[in-house]
């Protein structure tokens, strides 16, 4: 049985698709998503009598509720071998309407395709679409004491583009990605066997997002200095396509010659290490005394859970804070809380940090930053003490990005769990929590059971991301006295 994700993916490669096909792998979601949509769009349409499906309904019985003029959600049809599923599909003054339903702010265009496959499928049934809506939560709702359906949800005709700005009827950008079916579905139905053919790495391997089997499709990847491993760089498939598979052999007109790129052509011509010394010495005579070493973990919420709060924001439960004093040994600070703890990380972190000195963190603005921001906006009375904190951020990630350094082994890679395995013997893969997904899982799991190895295993993660801070910022002062 095929369903609409497995249309995508075929669409995308064939070997994605015969891959999941053989090894579906977790996934984890980036938000929490803690009411049910689809009960939210009934009550907001004001919906009664409603067929409700299931996961692996018989197709017939949503047939059967159209017959009888029942509203459908989350109804499973079939044709063929797939399966689709209506989110919400209704009959009224005598019109057929469908709406598509998201849990997200901004449905975007790349929408179309798997509504106009719905679309297809229930064609397929006899089911005639005339209007078509969208349902998606409201971005400029703000949280009162309960959630309110009428204001968190939306109703629109239209999808957005990637700027969130409203590009286009959404029956008429549907309507331009009907596709017949059939010669899909053909084309699946005589996949080969894919586990001996070999794929070309493309832009389509990391477009958007990496494959999640690359490593299987490409289990020895590339070499580090491959031009493959270029970053920022629309150009290095005609590269390689030219002959140039080594970053060592590029001239420059060959690519687009950022900063970074530079770097990595660089170290690869020197086989190892590029350092621009005058420039990162400049950036590390900036950081000035006491080094506050700092990184959040926090949750992310499509439906805002407390008042105050907006749809995506970002409920920060934990804190690690490393100080670096002169001539006084490294102290550690750290805070997890519970429930609505934003008060009380404010205050908690507030009253620890120090008043001066650098404030050290890795992809700070990208993050910590927007973080004390966002608390900023929800509790004002303390948007002074908060501005005086991210005011004195330092972005940790900068020298490694924007190729003040530069190492070899890094392969086109500079997030802070990669460096540290370079630049130290130290390595997340001991921990019981090693990625920022699973820390949220777990600390979902503590505000369940209130476990202390779960807190203990948090508390080890965080605290390891500003050790890791503070033995990467001493790594690069360390260069700078080698090379000068």
């Amino acid at each position: 049985m095929l369903h609409e994700s497995d249309l995508r993916k075929f669409t995308r490669c064939d070997k994605y698709f015969w891959y999941s096909k053989q090894n579906s792998l977790p996934f984890f979601s980036f938000a929490t998503i803690q009411y049910d949509i689809f009960q939210l769009a009934a009550e907001y349409l004001g919906l009664e009598n409603v067929f409700r499906g299931k996961r692996n309904d018989d197709p017939l019985l949503a047939l059967e509720a159209y017959e009888k003029n029942q509203p459908l959600l989350e109804a499973r049809i079939a044709y063929r071998d797939l399966r689709v599923k209506i989110p919400c599909f209704v009959r009224k003054n005598h019109k057929n309407i469908l709406y598509l339903i998201y849990s997200q702010c901004y449905p975007k265009v790349s929408e179309a395709q798997k509504a106009a496959d719905l679309i297809e499928v229930m064609a397929k049934n006899k089911m005639h679409v005339d209007e078509i809506y969208l349902i998606h939560i409201n971005a400029q709702y703000t949280r009162d004491d309960e959630l309110n359906v009428f204001e968190c949800l939306t109703l629109s005709d239209e999808f957005y583009n990637d700027k969130n700005k409203k590009c286009g009827k959404a029956s008429e950008l549907i309507e331009q990605q009907r596709r017949d079916l059939d010669k899909i579905l053909d084309a699946i139905e005589t996949l080969p066997n894919m586990s001996q053919v070999q794929k070309k790495r493309s832009s389509i391997c990391t477009s958007h997002y990496k494959c999640e089997y690359f490593k299987e499709c490409f289990p020895d990847n590339q070499h580090d200095t491959s031009i493959l491993n270029l970053v920022q760089s629309s150009k290095k498939y005609e590269c390689e396509e030219m002959g140039i598979t080594d970053m060592a052999m590029v001239h420059g007109d060959e690519i687009e010659a950022t900063r970074i790129q530079y770097a990595q052509v660089m170290a690869a011509k020197k086989r190892g290490l590029f350092i621009d010394k005058m420039a990162l010495k400049t950036w590390v005579d900036k950081v000035s005394y006491p080094i506050t070493y700092l990184d959040f973990e926090w949750q992310t919420f499509a439906y805002p859970p407390y008042k105050g709060m907006k749809p995506y924001d970002v409920l920060v439960f934990q804190y690690s804070m490393h100080i670096e004093e002169k001539g006084q040994k490294l102290r550690h600070e750290q805070f997890i809380g519970d429930g609505d703890c934003r008060i009380a990380f404010i205050e908690d972190l507030l009253s620890k940090i120090p008043k001066e000195g650098t404030i050290l963190v890795f992809n700070a603005q990208g993050a910590e930053a927007l973080r004390l921001q966002q608390l900023a906006k929800q509790f004002s009375q303390y948007e002074e003490q908060l501005r005086s904190v991210w005011e004195r951020m330092v972005d940790l990630a900068l020298p490694f990005s924007s190729g003040l350094i530069y190492d070899t082994r890094m392969a086109g890679e500079y997030n802070l769990k990669k460096l540290l395995s370079l630049f130290s013997d130290l390595s997340y893969d001991e921990l019981e929590i090693n990625q920022g997904l699973l820390a949220v899982k777990k600390y979902q799991e503590l505000e369940a059971t209130h476990a202390e190895e779960v807190k203990k295993a948090l508390f080890e993660y965080c605290g390891m991301d500003t050790y890791a801070e503070y033995v990467l910022f001493h790594f690069l002062k360390d260069k700078i006295s080698e090379t000068m």
